[in-house]
């Protein structure tokens, strides 16, 4: 009877949201970031990084990779999709590639990068990315907020492939991972 009460003034104080009420938002006033994946067995806070296209964490990059670069992205109060750009002005990108995840049910693909819509498959977004406290999540179209990032190894030390998994069962390869703006301690 307590816990109803509880609940009941949270409702009424505005304490408690529905997730169709959450306002997708980056965490800084600048609205540029970047993201860190912790999850079980592997090395907390490998950065993301981008390389040809698709999404890795991980503290190098493969020698496979044609291109791998350091990167962070951007988001506005407006928009739900997350804008990669090279970190280093040594790199210089021709195009401004956004962020995409297959929603397609029973999906367990490659969290990738495309410059335009048009090229994406059925069931691909670049939309409904956002920040809730620094955790990277997507906020589906019935207001469901979910965090289905898997890293999958590589045949690379410390380095992983990041998968979106839209599937109800939990993958046989690779492990949840948390995307987030907190990097990792740095002890001296």
């Amino acid at each position: 009877m307590l816990l109803i009460h509880i609940i009941s003034f949270m409702v009424c104080a505005g304490l408690l949201a529905s997730a169709s009420t959450l306002k997708l938002r980056a965490d800084d006033a600048s609205h540029t970031f970047s993201l860190y994946a912790y999850g079980t067995d592997i090395t907390p806070g490998l950065p993301l990084f981008y390389g040809d296209g698709k999404a890795y964490i991980g503290t190098s990059t493969p020698s496979w990779l044609s291109e791998g670069v350091n990167i962070t992205l951007t988001s506005t109060d407006d928009d739900t999709t997350f804008v990669a750009a090279p970190s280093s002005s040594s790199t210089n990108w021709t195009t401004t590639p956004m962020m995409y995840i297959d929603t397609t049910s029973d999906a367990f693909q490659p969290v990738g990068f495309t410059s335009t819509n048009s090229s994406l498959s059925d069931g691909q977004v670049t939309s409904g990315f956002g920040l809730y406290g620094g955790w990277a999540m997507h906020l589906a179209d019935d207001g469901t907020v979910e965090m289905g990032f898997y890293a999958v190894e590589t045949n690379v030390t410390d380095v992983y492939e990041v998968l979106w998994n839209a599937a109800t069962a939990t993958p046989t390869t690779g492990t949840a991972i948390a995307l987030r703006t907190i990097a990792p301690a740095v002890v001296s």
